[in-house]
């Protein structure tokens, strides 16, 4: 699964707790805020994937908050599913107009909230492929990069391949010769000990003992994808 960082925008305690844990539950790291001011607080940290927001707020209108959203160019890419007790057409395609890539009028399934929220993962990110998670652990293929818990973390060209290899394969026993193969290309290593140094570095860097990387005795290795 790729875990999505998700921010609920709600004013309403009980929804806000019932979609965070809706979220949750399927393993995506999920925050929460009941105010615009919340909001914008929240957006000065990790910035979220998916933004579900209730149109009605304490401190404002949830439209013109996803328009400014969208005039930043810092947040302007990030998906908007804005929540309403209004069901009329016009209200929808106000929503659409200010930016809201989907709109859900209250009150709605759980089920058709998240599926949603798959669909607007799907039509913005594609497969997520240029980005894995787990443990903490954040790959971004792309960009190139790796984050533990948010904090930056420096690997070496094969260290961030040897992660990859491992976080595209979650919980699969890999074999020495196959990391050997898909990192290294190079079947004359099979011998020698440069994967499991490799590891032991890379293991050291996400935590040593903490580290979801575990080797399987007479097998190889293995990254665990849960805590």
């Amino acid at each position: 699964m790729k875990q999505l960082r998700i921010l609920i925008l709600e004013d309403d305690k009980s929804n806000r707790d019932m979609v965070k844990a809706a979220f949750q539950d399927i393993g995506h790291n999920v925050s929460a805020a009941g105010s615009i001011a919340e909001c914008w607080k929240a957006l000065k940290g990790d910035k979220p994937d998916v933004i579900v927001m209730d149109r009605g707020l304490p401190d404002g209108d949830g439209l013109q908050l996803c328009l400014s959203l969208k005039k930043d160019p810092l947040l302007r890419s990030i998906p908007v599913l804005m929540l309403t007790g209004k069901a009329e057409v016009a209200d929808k395609v106000l929503g659409l107009r200010f930016g809201a890539d989907d709109y859900l009028s209250k009150p709605f399934d759980i089920e058709e909230l998240l599926a949603r929220t798959d669909a607007i993962v799907r039509r913005v990110y594609g497969s997520l492929s240029s980005r894995l998670m787990g443990y903490g652990i954040t790959l971004d293929i792309k960009a190139r990069t790796v984050t533990l818990k948010e904090q930056p973390v420096e690997l070496t060209n094969k260290e961030f391949a040897l992660l990859r290899v491992f976080m595209e394969s979650p919980d699969t026993v890999l074999t020495r010769d196959a990391i050997i193969a898909s990192v290294w290309n190079d079947v004359e290593l099979s011998s020698s000990k440069v994967v499991d140094v490799t590891v032991m570095n890379l293991r050291r860097k996400l935590g040593g003992e903490e580290s979801p990387i575990c080797a399987v005795r007479s097998c190889g290795y293995k990254f665990t994808s849960a805590h």
